[in-house]
């Protein structure tokens, strides 16, 4: 029976079974949009806990030796092979051309061409994709602008729909209000489970000392911004 790889699941499954190495907690979306090169299916190596979003386009080959083919009667082959530590994100319509080695901990931004070695605990974009900032400078800006990006977010939601979102809304900003494991919305803690390191993620989010003292004293100074 053949295997149905509409899924990301099986997709790796597949993969894998063509000689790509693929680590654990591989998640690849958008798979009718991604392009992998199985010309050369050892020629890719993909470590754990990686995201590849839709679009991404991974080669380990080029094809344009057909022009000097065309011109001169030579057959001149390329190869490359691509290499993706753990924790890496490829973000949407990333190209990675043969030769690349991305080190651990790496981000890297929506629509970026990447050809070479990338540096750990990185962020990279642009086309070529050029190093932005550390992973640890990126933490700092995120967590800067929390506030004001669940606020705009929140008032975006009432302006459509005329309510308040429900709490549930928040599954990426509840560290703005909330410091508790115990009755912890399950969205929530599934959320600090997700990625596999949950003792790490609760017990940084039991230190934290959140802005706002719940949900509701979140959404008054919402609302407090409207007045304004």
């Amino acid at each position: 029976m053949a295997l149905n790889i509409a899924t990301s699941e099986n997709y790796v499954l597949y993969l894998r079974k063509q000689g790509v190495r693929v680590g654990d907690n591989v998640t690849i979306y958008g798979r009718d949009r991604i392009v992998m090169d199985l010309t050369r299916p050892w020629m890719i190596e993909i470590g754990d806990n990686v995201e590849i979003t839709s679009g991404a386009a991974i080669l380990t080959h080029g094809y344009d030796w057909c022009v000097l083919h065309r011109k001169c009667g030579e057959i001149l082959g390329s190869a490359g092979k691509v290499k993706i530590g753990n924790n890496v994100f490829i973000g949407l319509n990333t190209t990675l051309l043969p030769g690349t080695e991305i080190g651990d901990n790496v981000i890297v931004g929506a629509g970026s061409v990447v050809k070479g070695k990338l540096e750990p605990d990185s962020v990279y974009a642009g086309v070529p994709a050029k190093k932005i900032m550390t992973l640890e400078d990126y933490a700092e800006k995120r967590k800067a602008l929390q506030i004001e990006e669940a606020t705009a977010m929140v008032l975006e939601y009432k302006k459509v729909y005329g309510t308040w979102p429900p709490v549930e809304a928040m599954h990426e900003h509840f560290w703005l209000f909330s410091n508790k494991l115990e009755g912890l919305n399950p969205v929530f803690l599934d959320k600090l489970a997700l990625r596999g390191n949950f003792e790490e993620s609760s017990a940084r989010f039991i230190a934290h000392e959140p802005p706002f003292s719940d949900y509701q004293d979140f959404l008054a100074y919402c609302d407090h911004k409207v007045e304004k």
